[in-house]
């Protein structure tokens, strides 16, 4: 972690750090359990507050504080329901954020630092992963170290971006191809969480994919200034492969993001390689 996020991280503790007796009634008793005080992290959010409206919770804010991990988020993480529905995650996020703040309306970056920081917390910086190598083929265990995760955070300052930026720090760009003016906003949790449903719904039914119509429709405001919904989706189906490809490109690039990766060396050829963090079962899942 680089030295300034090193400084702008610390561990929150309670006024008294020794643990108190106490029993039902507020007076110490042989029966007594002893009351710890939970830890607390401050994590640097990648969007630096600057994406959230006036009335957010984190707006302005370049932090959030989180819970560290404890039997009761295991106990969200283990849940059979939440993990039949795919909402552990959410509820987890939901049990360690402190500030009063729906995680759905969080920013896709914000959450992704705010799950590497509580995979750190929970089961600790070091996350074994089985990789395949590029060079050979052969699969070898690779150690990745997640304190390091916001080394991969990536933000571009709207006052300071080549993008033309609203009051809404929504973003406006013009399509080379078909010369059309798109206004983009930045995805949320609550536009992951339903684009994850769609994909899983037309799985189901044996509908064909339509991922990447589905993400710019999720993402995509106006278009020449048409809000219409049905137009814009018209627009998206026809859209040339440049357009949609320079969209992608402009999208990563305006919008705050957490693109970790570290060096993995192959055990058998010795192919040293650039690998993006995976994140598998595993992630919250560790085998010990």
């Amino acid at each position: 972690m680089s030295d300034r996020n090193s400084a702008r991280r610390k561990m929150v503790a309670s006024v008294d750090d020794t643990p108190t007796v106490v029993d039902n009634q507020s007076a110490p008793t042989n029966n007594s359990l002893l009351n710890f005080a939970t830890p607390t992290e401050i994590v640097e959010l990648p969007s630096r507050g600057i994406f959230y409206g006036p009335g957010h919770p984190l707006h302005g804010k370049d932090t959030v504080e989180i819970k560290f991990m404890t039997a009761k988020e295991e106990d969200i993480l283990t849940s059979p329901a939440l993990l039949r529905k795919g909402q552990a995650l959410e509820r987890l996020m939901q049990s360690i954020i402190i500030e009063n703040v729906d995680p759905a309306d969080l920013l896709i970056a914000d959450r992704n630092a705010i799950l590497m920081a509580a995979r750190v917390t929970g089961y600790g910086a070091e996350y074994p992963v089985t990789i395949t190598c590029p060079a050979c083929s052969n699969s070898f265990e690779n150690e990745f170290d997640l304190s390091r995760y916001s080394e991969g955070y990536d933000f571009e300052d709207p006052e300071e971006s080549v993008f033309n930026f609203t009051r809404d720090k929504t973003f406006e760009i013009e399509l080379p191809t078909s010369k059309v003016l798109v206004e983009i906003k930045a995805l949320s949790g609550r536009e992951e969480n339903f684009l994850s449903k769609a994909r899983e719904m037309k799985a189901q039914r044996n509908l064909p994919e339509t991922n990447l119509t589905d993400l710019f429709r999720a993402m995509i405001i106006r278009a020449n200034g048409v809000e219409d919904k049905t137009q814009i989706a018209e627009f998206i189906d026809n859209m040339p492969a440049v357009d949609s490809r320079y969209l992608r490109v402009a999208y990563t690039k305006a919008m705050p993001s957490v693109n970790f990766s570290q060096a993995a060396e192959c055990t058998s050829c010795g192919h040293i390689a650039e690998t993006e963090v995976p994140v598998t079962a595993e992630f919250f899942w560790p085998k010990q």
